[in-house]
């Protein structure tokens, strides 16, 4: 077998691995399971994975490389373009959540199963983890009038979360559309979801308008 079929069986493995693993869950599911949904034999898994758990981390490790890559292919078309920090913020969350919406299997076992993997597998999908956050601090630290009350990092960990979340409770067939959901969410994550700018901000501006209230009947107690 060449090298390029060697690996587009390996990625056909590990695809049929992931819609088992999140049909059944990782624990429940068997190389068995995964060979006979798969026409083949137990046996000839070994072959491309040692281990169940060799199956799920290059699973989710694979995935993150190509929505980083996705990721990084944004940027570097908005750095080129010149393009404002915000949009290119915005079409980076856009084409984000976009790869995990479309790729929902893996989208799945990255919020169910991740904790399974343990030693050097774990420690691998932490790292590019952390790399994922470095990168979208980075852009949301390249934004100029972000609110100095906010952490980054509760800022980048809100975009991250709110990704992969999507990815999991948005039904393609609902009545939310895939592109309205992404825009509300973006829009809620720019401008927040309160129409008077929150509580404090309300009050505020009923407070101030009590006193431009009692400046005009100061001003009319004098004629």
């Amino acid at each position: 077998m060449t090298r390029s079929g060697y690996q587009a069986r390996k990625e056909k493995l590990a695809e049929i691995a992931a819609r088992v693993f999140c049909e059944k869950g990782f624990k429940e599911a068997s190389l068995q399971d995964i060979a006979l949904k798969e026409g083949s034999s137990k046996a000839g898994i070994y072959h491309y994975f040692k281990t169940k758990e060799d199956i799920l981390s290059y699973i989710l490790l694979n995935n993150t490389d190509k929505f980083m890559s996705a990721l990084e292919s944004c940027r570097m078309k908005s750095r080129g373009n010149g393009r404002d920090p915000e949009l290119s913020l915005r079409e980076m969350i856009h084409t984000y959540a976009r790869f995990l919406i479309k790729a929902r299997v893996n989208s799945q076992l990255v919020l169910r199963e991740r904790h399974q993997l343990t030693g050097e597998n774990k420690k691998k999908l932490l790292e590019k983890e952390r790399e994922l956050f470095r990168l979208v601090k980075q852009e949301v630290s390249k934004i100029p009038n972000v609110n100095k009350k906010f952490d980054l990092s509760v800022i980048s960990f809100l975009i991250i979360s709110m990704c992969h979340w999507m990815g999991y409770w948005l039904k393609q067939t609902g009545k939310l559309k895939q592109e309205e959901a992404v825009n509300q969410s973006i829009e809620i994550i720019f401008g927040g979801m309160l129409k008077y700018g929150g509580l404090r901000n309300r009050e505020a501006e009923e407070n101030e308008d009590k006193d431009i209230e009692r400046s005009q009947k100061n001003v009319e107690s004098n004629f």
